[in-house]
């Protein structure tokens, strides 16, 4: 009996597709390098083929037929996959975009949305159809798919949690191709692993959500602190002081976002707040007070707020960069082209020994990196509250779904760009290595944050980092049980 080739197998794949009438696009039609375009431009990967199903059915059909031929697959909701996940990972996967599913539907105090909607279209949706919110980015174009199955953290999530923890239910494709809702009560495992790990278990074609009453209005803040940026020394006593301010029960509690933007030469504080503004100013004087403290320009070592109340869409619009919450599904065409790294510090935060090592790196190297030297690189470091003082992040725990970093404190996310036609430089990356690495090395234990996937890592890297050695460990136990095949698989998957 004769060997049938890789070429014959993926030829009666096309062809039996075809047959079945599943929309498809394979590399001879006009528009494929549109369909196959990575959000991360400096990661090009290639699939064999793009399903963009119609319905259900197409989803099964083309899942079955993957199997099949050992073919391996991966889901494609917004497509912003840092490591280009959602192209396969690797070249020769089956790509199933779920673009035009791209429904959201209200019905008493849930919510249906279909897993190619993106953020900012169902931000919109379910306000305007119920006065609904959600806790999520403030990315707008990203789909909610990737976003929702391994965590999505935003502003408003200290107050209502993580996006993946207003999930109550799930539609799901398995790695045998057939369609089943799982919940709480039922196939819980899988429940269970789609809720951290969803890209190796199998595809969400329907998300179960309970939003939260949307607020009448958010208050966000700013504080620039001049006095601060660019001095180590003063950089780490204002964020040890912005460190316990976080952690005073009096003040604080799960009503306050923050996030620290850095960089060699700037340091600022961007927040919002579910509650007053005259509140808020009250708060914020302990917060002034301390980062005064710390400047070294003593001539004018006055901290300033800004403080601004805006209506709940205005304040997506106004997280979201100040563009448009809509995109379009399947014209949408933005892409970076970039290398990113996050490190996830669990409480009680950072210890002086790591903001010292950090704030030295980002201030003497990232200096020089921004002289540029005739190549220019930009970059950007984003550290986000997730604990703090009655943060609704750590209120769960592992137990609750496949998501391991239940006792965070803070998430930096580290991110070196260049432009869309230059090739990312070595020295570009291994200035965020060394910024991951500054902070890291001298705290006990920490892990990096799966929605900002990082592509040096090993699988085995991977596993350690995203979910640590127990919930690891598990999932590739339930691993065996959904998707014995590797059917769903990614450079990083389980």
């Amino acid at each position: 009996m004769g060997v049938i080739s890789n070429e014959t197998r993926f030829d009666k794949l096309i062809h039996e597709l075809r047959m079945l009438n599943v929309p498809i696009k394979v590399e001879a039609d006009w528009d494929w390098a549109f369909w196959t375009k990575t959000y991360n431009l400096r990661i090009p990967v290639t699939p064999a083929v793009v399903v963009c199903p119609n319905n259900i059915l197409h989803i099964c059909i083309a899942v079955r037929l993957a199997r099949r031929c050992g073919m391996k697959v991966q889901a494609r909701s917004g497509g912003h996959s840092y490591a280009s996940h959602s192209n396969g990972g690797v070249n020769g996967a089956m790509v199933i975009d779920l673009g035009r599913f791209n429904a959201t539907r209200c019905h008493s105090t849930k919510a249906s949305v279909a897993a190619g909607v993106r953020l900012g279209n169902m931000a919109q949706d379910i306000y305007k159809l119920s006065g609904s919110a959600l806790p999520h980015g403030t990315c707008a174009g990203v789909g909610v798919g990737g976003h929702f199955t391994h965590g999505g953290f935003g502003f408003f999530s200290r107050a209502w949690g993580l996006a993946m923890d207003r999930i109550t239910g799930l539609g799901v494709i398995t790695a045998d191709g057939n369609d089943i809702f799982v919940s709480e009560t039922e196939y819980p495992d899988l429940y269970y692993a789609m809720r951290g790990a969803a890209d190796s278990f199998g595809i969400v074609h329907l998300f179960e959500l309970s939003p939260v009453p949307a607020p009448r209005s958010v208050v966000h803040w700013k504080v620039n602190v001049p006095g601060v940026a660019g001095n180590i020394e003063a950089s780490v006593k204002a964020f040890q002081h912005i460190q316990d301010f976080v952690h005073n029960e009096i003040l604080v509690d799960r009503q306050l976002g923050l996030n620290l933007s850095l960089s060699s030469n700037h340091f600022a504080i961007d927040g919002t707040y579910l509650g007053s503004a005259d509140t808020l100013q009250e708060i914020l004087q302990v917060l002034l007070r301390g980062l005064e403290a710390a400047a070294t320009d003593k001539k004018d070592p006055k901290v300033e707020s800004e403080i601004e109340e805006l209506t709940w869409l205005d304040s997506l619009k106004e997280l979201n960069q100040g563009e448009e919450l809509e995109s379009a599904y399947l014209g949408y065409d933005k892409h970076d082209n970039f290398f990113a790294k996050s490190v996830v510090v669990p409480e009680p935060g950072l210890n002086e020994k790591a903001l010292t090592s950090f704030f030295t790196y980002l201030v003497q190297v990232g200096c020089l990196l921004e002289v540029g030297l005739g190549e220019k690189i930009g970059s950007f470091v984003l550290i986000d509250l997730w604990g703090g003082a009655d943060s609704q992040i750590n209120a769960k725990d592992v137990g609750f779904s496949a998501f391991a970093h239940r006792d965070a404190c803070w998430v930096a996310q580290l991110y070196g760009y260049v432009g869309a036609d230059q090739k990312m430089p070595a020295r570009g990356i291994e200035y965020i290595n060394g910024l991951a690495d500054s902070m890291a090395k001298h705290l006990p234990r920490s892990g990096a944050y799966l929605n900002y996937t990082d592509p040096s890592l090993t699988r085995e890297q991977a596993h350690e980092q995203y979910y640590g050695k127990e919930l690891s460990a598990k999932l590739k136990q339930l691993k065996q049980k959904w998707d014995p095949d590797n059917v769903f698989s990614n450079p990083q998957s389980i």
